[in-house]
């Protein structure tokens, strides 16, 4: 690893080793006191849990959040970071909040149940242009300022409004995703040592695993897209065949079709696996980790990379 290399807190997978691994909790703790009033039993036994939003009906909408974890009590604590502003983002925090809410209860479950959701979104752009302070906090409560409910509550963290000087226990973590270079890290340990740790962390990530996280999503993306072509595909068939016997074709020749219909997507959903493997070789990626994602064998991947590599 080169020396005093820095990955920026505010790429997504470093802000996700540093702040959203058991191993790291008590980094997360600490960063967490400086923001919500909560009982302090309840930070004892902060757990990371799986961040996946599961489909509400068979057409839902999926979704995963940053960072999910629960406190002692139930409470689940949702830690979002929006770099890029993007259209309707108020609209899209709330959903996620409301489905954390949401999701919580099954059939013949009271409501009672429900433990209250804290979302706390960091924003490295200006969202809340109407507010001066870089804190801002949202309850649900009515026009006299009487709280409906303790359910849900919204804390948007904007960095462009951050003062140049400490103002508070938040202040050096919400600098921290500011930092730039190696100066700036150490002038901010110095002047706040309870920085040490998150900074050792930012400074371990070397520039190689930025550029593995990168290439291993970007090859998932273009699986995905691949495996989505192959569904509409499948989709497709599945229609035409549907409407070939509703139009009272004969018996043999549905047959023949559904049969000519069943090699041809086998042979296609081989040929579109092949080119998937293909990509995936030419991205650098292990025949181990293709064959996971596509079910290939590593002889027919080895086929393969053999192909790739020849000149003729």
């Amino acid at each position: 690893m080169k020396k005093d290399v820095f990955i920026s807190p505010l790429e997504d997978f470093a802000f996700k080793q540093i702040f959203g691994e058991q191993q790291n909790i008590d980094i997360t703790r600490a960063f967490l006191k400086t923001i919500l009033d909560i009982p302090e039993d309840d930070f004892n036994k902060l757990t990371v849990v799986n961040p996946t939003l599961g489909k509400i009906l068979k057409r839902g909408k999926t979704g995963i959040v940053d960072i999910k974890l629960t406190t002692k009590s139930g409470k689940i604590i949702h830690v979002e970071l929006q770099v890029e502003k993007r259209k309707n983002m108020k609209n899209r925090i709330t959903y996620y909040s409301c489905r954390q809410i949401g999701d919580q209860l099954k059939w013949g479950d009271d409501y009672d149940k429900l433990q209250q959701v804290i979302s706390i979104v960091i924003c490295n752009h200006v969202l809340l242009e109407e507010e001066e302070g870089y804190i801002n906090e949202y309850e649900m409560r009515n026009n006299k300022n009487r709280p409906f409910t303790k359910l849900q509550k919204l804390i948007i963290l904007e960095l462009p409004k951050l003062p140049k000087t400490a103002d508070g226990a938040i202040w050096p973590w919400l600098k921290f995703f500011t930092c730039k270079n190696k100066e700036d890290y150490e002038m901010l340990t110095k002047k706040h040592p309870e920085m040490e740790k998150p900074v050792y962390y930012a400074k371990k990530m070397s520039l190689f695993e930025k550029w593995r996280d990168y290439q291993f999503h970007k090859n998932l993306a273009k699986v995905d897209e691949r495996m989505l072509k192959l569904q509409w595909k499948e989709d497709g068939l599945a229609e035409g065949r549907a409407e070939g016997r509703t139009e009272g074709r004969a018996e043999g020749r549905v047959e023949g079709r559904a049969e000519g219909h069943a090699e041809g997507r086998v042979e296609g959903r081989s040929e579109e696996k092949k080119e998937i493997a293909k990509n995936l070789l030419s991205e650098g990626s292990t025949s181990e980790f293709i064959q996971k994602i596509t079910g290939l064998s590593l002889e027919e991947i080895n086929k393969l990379q053999k192909k790739c590599s020849s000149p003729f």
